[in-house]
């Protein structure tokens, strides 16, 4: 059951692999014509939030569901798989609930997730620059359009391109952020509900397996 679980993870990271390359191929909805953009050093300051994340396109796309609170992201890809973002660390930790409800969790740097990336999240680091791109029309909500660069503790620097819509807050409704120089990912927020998320959702458990000693782990259980 466990070898299962985890050809399932593995299978839904593909997936979420093939959506990028969907939604890299296609050209965003370019920003109205603007005068000579202002940059900005205020990074963003997003109230708790709780919304859907659609990720892909509308003919294929994966749903899933994201909580907000500082600077923690936690993306629940299923009801029994979730990744949690923890940018004050620079940790991801990969979490799973098995059918007999046991539980396992994975942790690793932000640089070792490869597909496991989170737009939200990647709008979070020690420095934000925050230039005006004009304005756009989103799920017909007016946005403002804001091209934001990145730089995390580690040096790593991120470019994003964000869509704001008047009426949530700052909170974004389009993210395409940049993973690789020749990869983005893309993603649309809606379902937006503004109330405290439960500290336990952003919690990582006491005990995580390094994904460097991942497969120990695993052999050691099949052994059993």
């Amino acid at each position: 059951m466990l070898l299962q679980q985890i050809r399932h993870a593995a299978g839904l990271v593909l997936m979420l692999g093939a959506c990028v390359n969907i939604l890299a191929a296609q050209e965003p909805a370019k920003a109205a014509s603007s005068p000579p953009a202002q940059e900005s050093a205020t990074a963003f300051n997003f109230p708790d939030f709780t919304a859907i994340q659609k990720i892909g396109t509308s003919s294929k796309a994966l749903l899933m569901k994201v909580h907000f609170s500082g600077s923690t992201v936690r993306v629940d890809l299923s009801p029994t798989m979730a990744n949690l973002f923890v940018t004050s660390t620079g940790k991801v930790y990969r979490l799973v609930t098995y059918p007999d409800k046991s539980k396992s969790c994975v942790v690793m740097r932000r640089d070792q997730t490869g597909f496991m990336a989170s737009p939200l999240e990647m709008l979070q680091g020690v420095k934000v620059e925050r230039t005006p791109a004009g304005t756009d029309v989103v799920d017909g909500r007016k946005c403002k359009v804001e091209d934001v660069v990145v730089t995390r503790a580690d040096g790593a620097v991120m470019k994003s391109k964000v869509w704001e819509a008047d009426d949530f807050k700052g909170v974004p409704i389009k993210i395409i952020s940049e993973v690789k120089p020749d990869m983005k990912i893309g993603a649309l927020y809606g379902d937006i509900t503004f109330e405290k998320v439960d500290p336990a959702l952003l919690t990582p458990p006491d005990k995580c397996t390094p994904i460097e000693k991942e497969g120990q782990v695993v052999e050691q259980k099949v052994i059993k």
